[in-house]
């Protein structure tokens, strides 16, 4: 290739990649474990993954520039801190030129001034450790802390309790017994219920079963828990059959439309949300279709829920925030849509729909990073809820759990209860302050068996409280709204 180039008078700097190398340290000085470096992410300046080449080398990694400005992310084990991860923008333009830098230390840097932004001038004693990794530390907690008493004086000065804030769970109770469900009302009021299952491809009026779903919401209407259904497009295995992925596209669309319709007709008037569709921003795509497919199923399917209730408030679900899997492109080179740039062509494609959930299983993002990533959605000006959240009480593998296999490490050190209930009690007064957000659920409430994160109930197998439970009691009992 350098003698091609030479030949046609073109130096062989002028036709290597630029590169952004990168030097990646733990707190000892010594290179990165692998798999912390393998976080390493290229990121645009809105805070959306960009699927540049990284290559991975001792001590660090080489990006490979782009056409844009980036900013880097990597997750980082910070003495004083814990597991989280840290964030370098160059002051906020972004890295565009070829250079080396020590991602810790512009970590740091960039804390400080997001740390100073967040605060509108107040004074920060972030920044004057004697290491990046100190000082990286005292700037994530400086940033929680501001936050959090941020969002105390929200609250502080609301005119009143929030009696309509939406506290939810998943609402399996019909099948818990009376001692969840004394735990379930007195913690919630708003219950994500059952979906129906899809059964054999024909007959066609035989295809749903909502026996579960019904059972779910008789369970809900009994007790007074406002509920949400579901419409459902979910394209992943367990709630999109084997025989409808080999059904041509347009016969899918189809049948979506049929479904989610009927399912919005069978409940109208008595099911104030439905969440239509579930993680299609390249997340759920079992199918492979493409980016125009999925909005056009996504306002397909939103129109389909409309003719079927007029009133109902439809809600269009999100995960992984943070879009981390976009790091890689889809076939083609295609950049990966993330939650946020999918819910963006939603709207520029005409697709209507009343509420936006977001699912927020991210303790690895620091206070301050959370808000700024919730702080983004409200551009759509449509009422938020954290449909999905959850967190560990006790470190180690949960075998009992959906992800069996999964470690995930700790916030601020090891998981204990009263980790967790630092994390629900920050979690849930950030979302109760904001007037955007409508409600916030916890899933699950229990550790009994099949629950989906790992030790992550706000309730042990037996349904006897930990500390986290109570802790959102007494936040609702100071707020006003028991």
């Amino acid at each position: 290739m350098a003698a091609a180039a030479a030949a046609a008078g073109v130096s062989a700097a002028e036709t290597s990649p630029a590169l952004l190398r990168v030097r990646l340290t733990a707190p000892d000085g010594q290179p990165l474990d692998l798999t912390r470096r393998h976080t390493l992410t290229a990121r645009d300046l809105a805070n959306d993954p960009l699927p540049l080449s990284v290559n991975f080398v001792e001590g660090g990694a080489e990006v490979t520039l782009g056409r844009e400005p980036i900013a880097l992310a990597c997750r980082l084990a910070v003495p004083g801190f814990g597991e989280v991860y840290g964030y370098a923008d160059n002051d906020g333009r972004g890295y565009d030129a070829p250079a080396t830098i020590d991602f810790v230390a512009e970590a740091a840097k960039t804390r400080l001034r997001r740390v100073r932004e967040a605060g509108a001038g107040a004074e920060s004693e972030a920044g004057q450790a004697a290491t990046p990794y100190e000082s990286l530390a005292q700037g994530l907690h400086e940033g929680e802390k501001l936050v959090l008493s941020a969002a105390r004086r929200r609250i502080a000065r609301l005119p009143g309790p929030r009696k309509d804030f939406l506290f939810g769970g998943l609402a399996p109770g019909q099948n818990r017994g009376p001692k969840f469900e004394r735990r379930f009302t007195a913690a919630f009021n708003f219950g994500a219920v059952s979906w129906y299952a899809w059964k054999n491809e024909q007959p066609e009026s035989a295809r749903i079963d909502y026996a579960r779903m019904d059972q779910s919401l008789q369970w809900c209407w009994k007790r007074g828990i406002t509920p949400k259904g579901y419409g459902y497009v979910y394209l992943i295995r367990g709630a999109m059959p084997e025989w409808l992925r080999a059904w041509p596209w347009e016969k899918v669309l189809a049948e979506y439309q049929r479904v989610v319709e009927q399912t919005a007709r069978r409940y109208a008037g008595r099911l104030p949300f439905l969440e239509v569709i579930n993680e299609a921003h390249d997340k759920a795509n079992l199918a492979g279709y493409s980016h125009e497919q999925i909005l056009e199923l996504t306002r397909a399917a939103c129109r389909a829920a409309r003719r079927g209730a007029p009133e109902v408030r439809r809600l269009i679900n999100h995960c992984c925030l943070w879009a981390e899997y976009a790091r890689r492109p889809n076939l083609g080179n295609a950049r990966r849509w993330s939650p946020f740039r999918y819910l963006s062509d939603c709207v520029a494609a005409g697709v209507e729909f009343e509420r936006i959930g977001l699912q927020l299983y991210y303790p690895q993002q620091d206070l301050l990073e959370i808000e700024r990533m919730l702080d983004r959605f409200k551009k759509f000006n449509r009422p938020l809820h954290i449909s999905e959240m959850a967190c560990n009480s006790a470190p180690g593998l949960d075998a009992a759990s959906l992800r069996p296999k999964e470690l995930v490490p700790g916030w601020h050190g090891s998981w204990s209860e009263t980790m967790q209930a630092d994390w629900v009690e920050a979690i849930y007064t950030l979302c109760y302050s904001k007037p955007e957000f409508e409600g916030a659920g916890w899933w699950d409430l229990a550790d009994y068996g099949g629950h989906f994160w790992p030790h992550g109930g706000l309730l042990h197998q037996d349904f006897t409280p930990k500390e986290s439970y109570r802790r959102l009691l007494s936040l609702k009992n100071a707020w006003g709204v028991v």
